[in-house]
């Protein structure tokens, strides 16, 4: 940038009510104040915010004002841009006519009514403003190239992807796969969920399958998961962080965030695997998760507080029998020798009173007794987090039980809960498969069995080669030779894309590449990613502003220190209230998640039929009737 003028005056921010001690004189053009000044070109207020951004006075109008002009004169105008603004220009008439023709107009009428509403009077006008955005947006494009890790390749060279760090750092993205069996039981129902058989069926055969050992997790996902999209990718959601808001509901952003918050360090017996150091509670606090919630209970209507951690520390144990039983139980229907039921006292379906239960006495059974409800319902009609465990009654048949690993291995904090000897399912990874009832009627609604591909918190030490720190290694680095955490994730969030479809990506498992496919589905990941890190701060406009300001000095202009501050003042203004709206945006889901799982506690701890109705629909169990109706 050559050396220029930019004088913001104090008569032209009369309007914002503040004084300047600004030692810049003031300069006049036919009695109105000059704004700025660049290369002996006068500017003043109504100039600029009519030409920039209308006419509205305030601080936020000069910031944009301002913005604008040191872009303009910041970035070149190329031959590239000229061909497209007239290209534009073209396009723009060529459509006038024809609105001329449709509506009965004149050519010049139908121009004039286009031209207002793009908020100028003529054709040169417009061009001037099509050239002013194309400026500005090459010049954003270069800002965030600039500071985007793209190439692995240069990520030791590369000191100014200060962005990607920054997302890295503040959103803590997860890369996330699942495995979703769609369930059309009502989304409300959190003790007498309905499935069909053909559910229990597909249920129960996923989960063997995944136990089976001869599939990998993303084949199981490409094959039979309900979520098509994500089914393409092996079942990758794509990134989860912190900001995330659709398509991702709490049963499964927050259940992950549960499970590395109160139950995983990632310590592994074979040393794979190296954390962040952090503490759980480091975690905790670092995912935004809040102390403490208070809402209106639905039975008392007293608010009450409770605590999120003692909310969410209860993992659901899922045996595997379960998941063998509702194979075996999916198409009953009929109890075994048509038995009819005989209400007890105890019921919850029925209630205590004894008119009640006489009234209802012989009833036949209705579907809530269907076997495959009653152990959908203790099992998986769970919004919490649940892990399926090898227990001893489905041990014997499982052959090959190198699925299930011990809670010590992959989660050791759960084995205070299980037991530190207690097996639980993983992908083919080791990686813990996590189970939670999650969705909404018609949208991703049903059972999803989630695992974390790669949390912001730890990284593998041996799995894999790091080609933008090794570029000529093909095997395995040791352990000395793993970069930290941050440089690891820098690495496996980088949006290189292979030259080729056929281009090898065995050794390059990234996110971007973590499963061979074709340079078209690289590209899209790619793009996503890339939108993820441009958008996870919704500030970052202020600082490409800080980086023109900072330039521009440097080159020799001159900004009114008023302006300057008053500016400053408004970004910090909006900083402070973007980070008040997240967090209120945050406790607002959190209270409803947790709201949510106790009502389910309250619900199924009243109202859930129990497993020991299956029995009657078991040919090897014989009933007796006694006296009093119970069996």
């Amino acid at each position: 940038m050559n050396k220029r003028l930019l004088t913001l005056s104090l008569a032209g921010l009369l309007t914002l009510g503040v004084t300047s001690c600004s030692s810049i004189k003031p300069k006049k053009v036919d009695g109105k104040d000059v704004i700025v000044t660049i290369d002996d070109k006068d500017y003043t207020a109504d100039d600029l915010l009519s030409k920039y951004e209308g006419t509205t006075a305030g601080v936020e109008s000069y910031y944009k004002a301002l913005y604008d002009v040191l872009v303009q004169n910041q970035q070149k105008r190329d031959d590239n841009m000229e061909s497209e603004v007239n290209n534009a220009i073209d396009e723009f008439t060529k459509t006038v006519k024809k609105d001329a023709s449709t509506n009965g107009t004149t050519y010049k009428a139908q121009l004039s009514t286009a031209l207002e509403k793009e908020g100028v009077s003529s054709l040169e006008e417009l061009k001037a403003k099509k050239i002013r955005e194309k400026k500005k947006s090459k010049y954003e494009e270069s800002w965030y190239e600039k500071n985007i890790v793209y190439k692995t390749s240069k990520l030791n060279e590369n000191k100014t992807d200060e962005v990607s760090k920054d997302y890295l750092k503040t959103s803590l993205p997860y890369h996330i796969r699942h495995i979703l069996v769609k369930t059309e039981s009502a989304t409300g129902s959190l003790y007498d969920g309905k499935v069909s058989e053909a559910e229990a069926l597909k249920l129960s055969s996923v989960i063997t399958r995944l136990a089976a050992n001869n599939e990998s997790f993303g084949q199981i996902a490409q094959q039979s998961s309900d979520d098509t999209s994500s089914a393409t990718l092996y079942g990758s959601t794509g990134v989860i962080d912190l900001d995330s808001q659709n398509g991702f509901v709490s049963e499964f952003k927050y259940g992950v965030y549960a499970f590395e918050t109160l139950f995983d360090n990632h310590t592994s017996t074979s040393d794979d695997y190296k954390n962040d150091g952090k503490t759980l509670d480091q975690r905790f606090e670092k995912l935004r998760m809040p102390e403490k919630v208070t809402y209106t209970s639905v039975h008392d209507k007293v608010a009450h507080e409770y605590s999120v951690k003692d909310t969410l520390k209860t993992v659901s144990r899922i045996p595997y029998s379960a998941v063998l039983d509702l194979e075996k139980f999916a198409d009953k229907t009929i109890t075994e020798g048509n038995l009819t039921y005989v209400p007890q006292a105890n019921d919850p379906i029925w209630g205590t009173e004894p008119a009640k239960i006489n009234k209802r006495a012989g009833q036949t059974i209705n579907e809530s007794y269907y076997p495959r409800n009653v152990l959908f319902n203790n099992y998986f009609n769970d919004r919490g987090l649940g892990v399926i465990v090898l227990d001893e009654k489905s041990a014997e048949s499982v052959k090959d039980q190198s699925r299930f690993k011990a809670c010590t291995d992959v989660a050791p904090l759960l084995g205070l809960q299980f037991g530190k000897d207690e097996k639980i399912l993983c992908d083919e990874k080791g990686n813990p498969i996590l189970v939670t009832r999650a969705g909404q009627e018609g949208s991703y609604q049903g059972v999803h069995f989630i695992v974390i591909e790669q949390s912001p918190f730890w990284y593998a030490t041996k799995s894999a080669t790091y080609t933008g720190f090794n570029k000529e290694k093909k095997e395995t680095l040791p352990v000395a030779d793993c970069p930290s955490l941050e440089d690891y994730l820098r690495y496996y969030y980088s949006t290189e894309v292979p030259q080729t479809s056929s281009a090898d990506v065995t050794y390059d498992k990234r996110y971007v590449t973590f499963a061979s496919s074709t340079r078209s589905v690289y590209s899209e990941r790619s793009s996503k990613l890339e939108s993820a890190i441009k958008g996870y701060n919704t500030n970052m406009q202020y600082d490409i502003y800080l980086d023109l300001v900072k330039g521009a000095e440097a080159a020799g202009a001159v900004i009114d220190t008023t302006v300057k501050a008053e500016i400053t003042k408004m970004i910090e203004q909006k900083v402070i209230s973007s980070a008040y709206t997240k967090k209120q945006a945050d406790t607002a889901s959190w209270k409803s998640y947790i709201e949510l799982l106790n009502l389910q506690t309250t619900e199924k701890g009243t109202k859930q039929i129990g497993l020991d109705y299956i029995k009657m629909y078991d040919k090897t169990y014989v009933p007796t009737f006694i006296d009093n109706g119970a069996y």
